[in-house]
């Protein structure tokens, strides 16, 4: 094979990780394209709403088989609310234009309803359809949305089945993404202590919520690689990389809660509405280097192996750091504890990232 051959073979290898929306995306066309062929068959109301096949496929193939097989029973349940709420509106008395408001009113509060699930859009908006494009005969159009959509969604179902997902891309993509968000974070508390004036408590806490976000959504695919085995006949293949990931991701679930008592440490105890601060202008350019560093060491970490280089740098960064708490604390005879608090947990942030043999030694505690 030559040079260019195999250049162009690895981006293929290569192409679900950079875009993992493809293997999704061709599953659902091939879902929709056989729920279209098999209702091709059919008789009577199959003739006039055949998409309605198709609509169910690409609802059920969904990044999880369990949720998949989930969102069937919502989608039909749905349909089926929506359903009964446009017949009784159309039984009733009522202008077209108050009929219309009573189902997407009703079927909005019905598709509150926890067996709904994430499918409660699809109260009202089926209510819709059946009140507006049922016609002159309701009962037919019902009964070919609801089973023709249930019929695709089975179609989506066993495609899952027969291809079940394994969100390890997903999962690596958006573990990557958390780390680079807690680099940011470090980097964005050194700005910080170099800025002057100080943040305030609320500038300090700026970011949190794209980091909660971050890690939540980390947490969630990690809960999926655990559901994966119980139904997925491919988990077993892939059983070492997954659980390779839920020990990444339980350590960057403990980095993101030392990140956040850093930044609890610095907007309660660091600013600028405060007399005495935990720092001061003899600790903030260690403590400044120290943050930078690390950020440049999580940085560094590819298929959670550190760069030894930048992780030296950021351990004597933190010594330097430590360093100057001691010295300060000599010399100046005042209590140490906020600033303590803010290299401790930097360190347990640097120990994460060492080598399992390594992580077990602790730092002496400066406080």
């Amino acid at each position: 094979m030559s040079m260019q051959e195999e250049s162009v073979a690895r981006r293929l290898r290569e192409a679900p990780r950079r875009h993992p929306l493809l293997p999704l995306a061709a599953k659902a066309a091939v879902a929709a394209a056989l729920a279209w062929l098999v209702v091709q068959p059919l008789r009577g109301s199959a003739d006039d709403y055949a998409y309605y096949a198709p609509l169910g496929a690409v609802v059920a193939v969904s990044s999880r088989l369990a949720h998949s097989m989930r969102l069937t029973v919502e989608a039909v349940l749905a349909i089926g609310l929506g359903a009964l709420l446009a017949m009784g509106v159309r039984a009733a008395p009522t202008p077209e234009v108050l009929s219309i408001a009573i189902v997407v009113g009703l079927g909005t509060v019905l598709g509150a309803w926890k067996r709904v699930g994430s499918m409660a859009s699809w109260v009202p908006i089926s209510g819709l359809f059946i009140l507006i494009v049922g016609g002159a005969d309701p009962t037919r159009y019902v009964l070919a949305y609801l089973g023709l959509t249930a019929l695709g969604a089975v179609v989506g179902v066993l495609v899952n089945l027969a291809v079940p997902p394994m969100p390890l891309i997903a999962t690596d993509n958006v573990q990557n993404s958390l780390r680079n968000v807690l680099a940011d974070q470090l980097d964005g508390m050194a700005d910080g202590l170099e800025r002057s004036p100080l943040p305030t408590p609320e500038e300090w806490r700026e970011g949190e919520a794209v980091l909660r976000s971050q890690s939540e959504r980390a947490q969630e695919l990690i809960g999926q690689l655990v559901d994966v085995p119980r139904i997925n006949w491919r988990a077993r293949r892939w059983q070492g990389p997954a659980e390779h990931q839920r020990q990444r991701g339980q350590a960057l679930r403990d980095l993101t809660i030392l990140v956040e008592e850093m930044k609890s440490v610095l907007a309660h105890d660091e600013h600028a509405e405060l007399e005495r601060v935990a720092l001061g202008p003899a600790l903030r350019p260690s403590a400044a280097r120290a943050l930078h560093c690390a950020a440049e060491a999580l940085r560094s970490v590819e298929d959670s192996e550190v760069d030894e280089s930048s992780l030296d740098a950021a351990m004597q960064a933190a010594e330097g750091f430590a360093e100057a708490i001691r010295r300060q604390r000599a010399e100046e005879q005042v209590d140490a504890f906020a600033a303590g608090a803010l290299v401790n947990t930097l360190r347990k942030v640097l120990v994460s990232l060492t080598p399992d043999e390594e992580s077990h030694e602790s730092a002496p505690d400066v406080r």
